[in-house]
């Protein structure tokens, strides 16, 4: 009951005091404030190989077990709400599991890709960050 209450806390707290930035900036902050949470942030340097992560330059992950109550304030604060400005690519929710993909872009390039997964019993929340070239930006 306790850690629920600590988590909740936090939660809460965060969301009140971060005003400034971007909702994504916001729910990475929330979600590395959880007790569990674990979180990554790996620079990458270039590949021999081209392919998938050719462009990234860093990747951010935070994960986290929540209980319920964290599960719905999550839940409230990720359905709602602006998003700029990322643009959202994908929107599910099935069966209690909502997930979002968004991306930013120029002209040009995709700078950034975020993955929010939820669930009841789990967060996971995904950033790359770089110059991505992209097949989806031609129709722009």
């Amino acid at each position: 009951m306790r850690t629920r209450i600590i988590a909740l806390s936090i939660l809460l707290f965060a969301t009140l005091t971060v005003l400034a930035g971007n909702k994504i900036d916001n729910l990475f902050d929330q979600v590395k404030s959880l007790p569990n949470a674990e979180f990554t942030h790996e620079k990458i340097g270039k590949t021999e190989k081209k392919g998938v992560i050719d462009g990234i330059k860093t990747l951010e992950a935070v994960e986290a077990k929540i209980d319920e109550s964290t599960y719905q304030t999550l839940r409230k604060s990720i359905v709602k709400g602006d998003y700029e400005p990322y643009e959202l690519l994908i929107d599910t929710q099935e069966e209690g599991e909502l997930t979002k993909i968004f991306m930013r872009h120029d002209k040009k390039k995709i700078t950034e890709v975020v993955i929010i997964d939820l669930e009841k019993r789990e967060i996971n929340l995904v950033r790359f960050k770089g110059n991505l070239k992209s097949e989806l930006l031609k129709n722009k």
